[in-house]
């Protein structure tokens, strides 16, 4: 594997962060030159395979995160709006049902909209 430096910035270096949970993987990331040989940020998601401890709370439940959606953008990374919890896969089942809750539980996490986060009671950091 070969890196293909930055003119400005070498191997560009940046700390990997966990898409779900938002902290710091303990990995660094050499992508070298970006687009525009612009500099990685210091700490970035650069992947959606989750950190050790999100790994073992998708083995024992389902990942949930709170999203404002007037506020997103993007629905492939929503705003997050600071709700965060594990619950077990019998409560998807019967919170959701058909095809949406066979989709959550092969993917092991949802973002939830915040007026569905409160109509489950689910907690807010």
């Amino acid at each position: 594997m070969s890196i293909r430096l930055s003119p400005k910035h070498g191997v560009n270096p940046s700390i990997s962060v966990c898409f779900f949970c938002q902290q710091d993987k303990n990995e660094v990331v050499l992508p070298g030159m970006l687009k525009g040989d612009a500099e990685a940020p210091h700490r970035g998601v650069w992947n959606r395979e989750p950190c050790d401890q999100c790994k073992g709370y998708m083995e024992k439940g389902i990942i949930l995160i709170s999203m404002d959606e007037n506020l997103t953008e993007d629905f492939l990374n929503p705003y997050r709006s600071g709700g965060w919890c594990v619950i077990k896969e019998e409560a998807i089942k019967r919170m959701i049902v058909g095809d949406s809750a066979n989709q959550v539980l092969k993917e092991r996490f949802a973002f939830v909209p915040d007026d569905v986060w409160e109509q489950f009671g689910l907690p807010k950091a």
